[in-house]
């Protein structure tokens, strides 16, 4: 009788196949979490960016010349984010102007979304706190009241 070393074919096949299966799914959960935490940042980013605008609102309520240069300014927002370039988890930039229908509001755009999917998550979580949230082509736009 012969001793029998190593593993067949078969074995070797099915712990490639297993390990294949396990690295796809572990990117796929990777590419989940990484979305997740560009949402969350950008959400944390427009929540620090309300914050600045009651800053740096004048006491008439009037955002005519806002802008996130002004706001890093006075330090209303982190002053690094300087003119809002380039700062977004996408690595787009972040805008802040005056509604020009109606001054006592301000308007918060996010640009360079790559994801069109958390784009919309983002549009959509922020429905309930602006007077208007669209995202469309790479680009989120937040309409606030002052």
């Amino acid at each position: 009788m012969k001793n029998q070393q190593g593993f067949t074919f078969i074995e070797v096949l099915t712990v490639l196949g297993i390990i294949a299966l396990a690295t796809i799914a572990t990117l796929a959960v990777r590419d989940w979490a990484v979305g997740n935490s560009r949402v969350s940042e950008a959400k944390n980013q427009i929540i620090t960016v309300q914050a600045g605008a009651q800053l740096w609102r004048p006491r008439n309520g009037d955002f005519t010349g806002i802008t996130m240069t002004s706001m890093s300014q006075i330090a209303a927002v982190p002053e690094a984010w300087g003119d809002g370039a380039g700062i977004n988890p996408w690595g787009g930039a972040i805008n802040v102007e005056a509604d020009l229908s109606d001054s006592s509001r301000y308007v918060v755009t996010l640009s360079g979304i790559a994801q069109d999917g958390e784009g919309a998550r983002l549009a959509r979580d922020f429905t309930d706190y602006s007077i208007d949230s669209t995202y469309s082509a790479g680009t989120l736009t937040l309409r606030f009241q002052g």
